[in-house]
Formats: C-alpha cells, structure tokens, sequence
C-alpha cells in the first residue's frame, strides 16, 4: 500500500461519524498551496484514529501521513469504477505552530552571529596560506 504525506492547512475537521456498529471515520481537508490553484484534499481517519485530530484546529499547518487506497467497483450495467481514498494514519504540526520540543529531545543549535565569528583579515589569521 502507498503511502504519501500532506503538508498544508487544516481547511476543516469533520465530526466522528459512526457508519455502524463496527465502523466509524472522520474527515480532514487539508490544504496544498502549490500551482495556481490550491488542492483541498480530503483525508479520511477511521476507527481509533479518529481522535489523532483530535487538539487540532482549522488554520493550523500541519503534515499528515496517509495510506492511498484505490478500489474497483462494478455496477449494475456491467461498467467498473475506480474510486481513490486516503485514510489517514499520522497528523503533525508544522512550521509556527508547531509544539515546542520536550525536555528530553534533540534540540537544534542556534546559528552563529557575527560576533562569535572570528574577525576577517588582518594579521590574526593563523591559517597557512
């Protein structure tokens, strides 16, 4: 099964629908900015994953992991259709709105400034040549 990720803007977040006793799912429309019109792609999260998008809100930029699933289906007149959906496996903040790490990640090193750069030229310059 492929899998592809999604990074964008929450657009929506559908309430948990309960389709049976045994079945339930929830959709998340994220937005791509990318070409000249944005994609609004709809991501379905089913049964306990349902409540990974649980904390998360409209307008947040976020990354989601999801599993592309494709089925062939044969009506009554003899004709197949093929239908695609993405069900939703992992969803993560991005960018400015993502949390703060914990105390026992790896936190990144800030970059140098200038005054911690050693001074250009001059006749302080150790190297060979």
């Amino acid at each position: 099964m492929a899998q592809v990720s999604i990074t964008g803007t929450i657009k929506m977040i559908g309430k948990t629908q309960d389709i049976s006793e045994k079945f339930r799912k929830r959709e998340c429309v994220i937005t791509e900015p990318g070409g000249q019109y944005p994609a609004h792609i709809p991501v379905e999260f089913t049964q306990d994953r349902c409540s990974l998008v649980d904390g998360f809100k409209e307008g947040e930029e976020v990354t989601i992991t999801a599993f592309v699933n494709g089925r062939e289906w044969t009506g009554k007149d003899g004709v197949a259709k093929y239908f695609l959906s993405l069900s939703g496996n992992r969803i993560e903040r991005t960018g400015a709105t993502a949390a703060a790490p914990s105390a026992g990640a790896r936190q990144s090193v800030p970059a140098p400034t200038a005054a911690d750069m050693p001074p250009v030229g001059g006749d302080d310059d150790d190297l060979p040549f």
